[in-house]
C-alpha cells in the first residue's frame, strides 16, 4: 500500500492526476490514519488489565478501567462513523 500512495502523490505532485486520482489518494490518506488510530485503541484495550479478581468482584482498578473503556469505545465509534448510516450500520442489531 505505500507504494500506491507514493505513486499518487507523485502523479497530484506532477500534475499528471486528475481530481477522482486526487480523491483516491485523501480516501486512503485518511482510511490509513483510521487504521492506524483504531489499532492505538486496540493496543490500550489489550493491555488494560482485568477489572476484578477470581471471584468476579470488582478489585480497584475497576474505575480506572471503566474510564479507559469508555473513552476507547467512544473514540472507536467515532472513527467507525457508527452515527452515520450505511450498509453495516443499517443492518447491525441495535443493542
Amino acid at each position: 500500500m505505500p507504494d500506491i500512495v507514493a505513486r499518487l502523490q507523485g502523479r497530484v505532485q506532477g500534475g499528471a492526476a486528475d481530481r477522482d486520482l486526487e480523491d483516491a489518494l485523501r480516501e486512503i490518506v485518511e482510511l490509513r490514519h483510521k487504521g492506524d488510530a483504531l489499532e492505538e485503541i486496540l493496543i490500550i484495550l489489550v493491555r488494560t488489565g482485568l477489572p476484578w479478581d477470581g471471584a468476579g468482584a470488582p478489585n480497584d482498578a475497576f474505575p480506572a478501567f471503566r474510564e479507559r473503556y469508555q473513552r476507547a469505545m467512544h473514540e472507536a465509534a467515532e472513527l467507525l462513523g457508527l452515527e452515520l448510516r450505511s450498509t453495516i450500520t443499517r443492518t447491525e442489531p441495535r443493542t
